[in-house]
C-alpha cells in the first residue's frame, strides 16, 4: 500500500488522533498552569508571613524603645507629681502652669528620643482629657474617650498597651501606659512612632521599598479637619498615603511605584476591602523590566482587630524563576506522556460517545423520520414548561397530522404512506427554524415546539407550513395535506392540558373542512 493510499485509508483515524492529542495538552497546559499558580499562591502566602514577622520584630523593636523612654525619662516622681497636681485642679491658669512645667521638664528628654523615631509625646488626664502634646502644644482640653480606643482601655482596666491607631493630628503606632501617683491613677501618657520610623527601621534590614496606606473613612472620621494635609489620595480607591513616608530614597523609584499600584489596584481591591494580609506577583515589562516584583499588602490593625491602614512592601523577587523553569519541565514531560497515550484513549473514547449517542438516539427519535418521536417530544415540551413557569419565556405549539392518510396506505400501500411521511417531515424541517423542536406523535400526527413564540406568529407558521405541504407533489394522484391546531401556552397549563387543547383544535380543523389551521383565536380558513 502506496503511502498516499494508507493516509487516505487511516485519515479519520489520523485527524481524531491529532484532535485528542491538543484536547489532552490543552488540559496538560491547563493542569500545568494550575500547579504553577499554586506554587506561585504558596509562595507568595511564605512571603507574606516573612513579611510580617520581620514587620512586627521591628514593631517591637520600637515599641521596647517606648518602654524605655518611658521607664528612664516620663515615669519619674516629678512628672507624676505634675499629672497629680493636674488631675485635681480645674483652674486653667494652674493647669496652663503646670503644662509649661511639664513641657519644660521632658522637652530634653522629648527631643532625644526624637532621634530614635519617637514622634508623640502626648499626656491625658483622666477619663482621656488631653493634657499636653509635645507635638503640638497649642492643641489641648479636647476630649479623646471616643476618638482614641486605645487610651480609654488603658483608663478602664489601668495597664499599658501597644497598638496602631489614627489620631487627631497624626497616625502612629502607640505606646499607651497609665500613670500612678501615691497608687492613685492620674493620667495617661502616649509614646508613639509613625509609620516613617517603622519605614526607616525596616529598609535598615533590607533594600526593598516600603509605603503606607490609611483607611481614608477612619482618617475623615478621626482627624480634625485641619489635618488632613498630612495625606494624599492613592491609586487604591478607599485608602491614602500617608505623605510623610512617600520618600524617593528606596530600591523602586515612587514614580515607578505609583505606575504599578495602579496596573494591580482592580486585582487588590476587593482583598483590600476584607482586610486581608496577602502578596501579589507583578510583571510588566513597560514599568519595569528587569524582574519579578512581589507586593506584600499588610493589614494593620486597631485595638478592635479591624483593619485601618496597610504596610505595603514591593521586593525584586529571582524565586520565582525557578518555579516557572519547573513548570516548563513539567509540561515537556506531560507533553511526551500524552502523545504515548492519545490514540488508544481517543479510540476508547470515541467508542464510548458513539455507542451513547446510538442508545440516545433510539431512545427519542423516530426510526422512520429520524425526527424526535413522542418521548423526545414529552422531555422538551416539560422542559419549556418549566422554563415558562420559572421565567415567564412563552411558546406554541403546532399539533397537525395528514388529512385522509388512511387512503394513502389502502390506496397505494405503507411504502408510498412512509415516504409521504418521510417527506413531510423534510419539509417542516426545512421551513422552521433552528430553535424549533419538531417531532412525530405517533402514525400520521406531527407536532411542532416553538420557542419564544406568541400565538399569532405560531399562526403564521402554521400556515406557511400548510402551504408548503399542499403545493409539494409526493408522486401520488391523491392530493396531501394536513390539517394544524395551533395554541400557545397558558400560566395554568400542563403537559396534558397544553396538548389536549392543541389537540382539540385540530379535530375543529378537520370537522371545519380539513387543510386549515385552527388556533386559540378561532378557526384560520384555508388560504388560496
Amino acid at each position: 500500500m502506496s503511502l498516499k493510499n494508507f493516509f487516505n485509508t487511516y485519515k479519520t483515524v489520523f485527524y481524531l488522533v491529532v484532535l485528542f492529542f491538543v484536547f489532552f495538552e490543552i488540559l496538560a497546559a491547563v493542569g500545568v498552569a494550575l500547579n504553577k499558580k499554586k506554587d506561585v499562591s504558596d509562595y507568595l502566602a511564605i512571603e507574606t508571613k516573612d513579611t510580617q514577622i520581620h514587620t512586627k520584630m521591628a514593631i517591637i523593636q520600637m515599641s521596647n524603645i517606648a518602654k524605655i523612654f518611658f521607664d528612664k525619662g516620663v515615669n519619674t516622681p516629678q512628672t507624676k507629681e505634675i499629672m497629680y497636681a493636674a488631675s485635681h485642679s480645674k483652674d486653667t491658669k494652674e493647669l496652663a502652669r503646670l503644662r509649661d512645667r511639664l513641657y519644660v521638664l521632658l522637652q530634653e528628654n522629648y527631643s532625644y528620643f526624637q532621634h530614635y523615631g519617637v514622634r508623640q509625646l502626648h499626656f491625658h488626664l483622666p477619663k482621656a482629657i488631653s493634657f499636653l502634646r509635645f507635638h503640638k502644644p497649642d492643641r489641648y482640653g479636647d476630649s479623646l474617650w471616643n476618638a482614641r480606643e486605645s487610651i480609654r482601655y488603658v483608663n478602664e482596666n489601668l495597664v499599658p498597651i501597644s497598638c496602631y491607631e489614627e489620631g487627631r493630628i497624626f497616625n502612629g503606632f502607640r505606646n499607651v501606659f497609665p500613670l500612678f501617683y501615691k497608687n492613685e491613677f492620674v493620667g495617661t501618657v502616649e509614646i508613639s512612632y509613625s509609620f516613617l520610623a517603622l519605614q526607616r527601621t525596616l529598609l535598615s534590614i533590607d533594600s526593598s521599598s516600603y509605603l503606607f496606606l490609611v483607611s481614608k473613612k477612619v482618617a475623615d472620621e478621626k482627624l480634625f479637619k485641619s489635618e488632613h494635609s498630612h495625606y494624599t489620595q492613592s491609586e487604591f480607591r478607599d485608602f491614602l498615603y500617608d505623605k510623610a513616608t512617600l520618600q524617593d530614597v528606596m530600591e523602586l523609584r515612587l514614580a515607578k511605584i505609583y505606575a504599578l499600584n495602579k496596573k494591580i489596584a482592580p486585582e487588590v481591591q476587593d482583598r483590600l476591602q476584607k482586610g486581608e494580609s496577602f502578596a501579589v506577583y507583578f510583571f510588566d515589562e513597560d514599568i519595569y523590566n528587569e524582574r519579578e516584583i512581589v507586593v506584600t499588602f499588610l493589614a494593620v490593625k486597631n485595638l478592635d482587630a479591624k483593619t485601618v491602614a496597610y504596610i505595603v512592601h514591593y521586593k525584586f523577587d529571582t524565586f520565582l524563576e525557578l518555579l516557572l523553569g519547573k513548570t516548563r519541565a513539567l509540561f515537556g514531560v506531560l507533553t511526551f506522556v500524552i502523545l504515548l497515550i492519545s490514540f488508544m484513549l481517543m479510540a476508547y473514547l470515541f467508542y464510548i460517545k458513539k455507542k451513547q449517542k446510538s442508545i440516545e438516539d433510539q431512545a427519542t427519535h423516530d426510526a422512520l423520520t429520524k425526527i424526535y418521536n413522542r418521548y423526545g417530544i414529552n422531555r422538551v415540551l416539560s422542559n419549556k414548561i418549566y422554563e415558562y413557569k420559572r421565567y415567564q419565556e412563552t411558546f406554541s405549539i403546532i399539533f397537525f397530522d395528514i388529512d385522509y392518510f388512511k387512503n394513502v396506505n389502502d390506496t397505494y400501500g405503507h411504502d408510498i404512506g412512509d415516504f409521504v411521511l418521510q417527506n413531510i417531515a423534510k419539509i417542516v424541517s426545512n421551513n422552521i427554524r433552528e430553535s424549533d423542536i419538531f417531532g412525530r406523535w405517533g402514525g400520521e400526527e406531527f407536532i411542532v415546539i416553538l420557542p419564544k413564540t406568541p400565538l399569532n406568529e405560531a399562526v403564521r407558521v402554521a400556515n406557511k407550513l400548510r402551504k408548503s405541504i399542499e403545493s409539494e407533489h409526493f408522486g401520488i394522484e391523491q392530493k396531501i395535506t394536513c390539517s394544524f391546531g395551533v395554541t400557545e401556552i397558558k400560566e395554568e397549563d400542563t403537559t396534558s392540558t397544553l396538548l389536549k387543547r392543541a389537540d382539540e383544535y385540530l379535530y375543529m380543523a378537520k370537522e371545519s373542512g380539513r387543510n386549515r389551521v385552527v388556533s386559540d383565536e378561532g378557526v384560520n380558513n384555508k388560504l388560496n
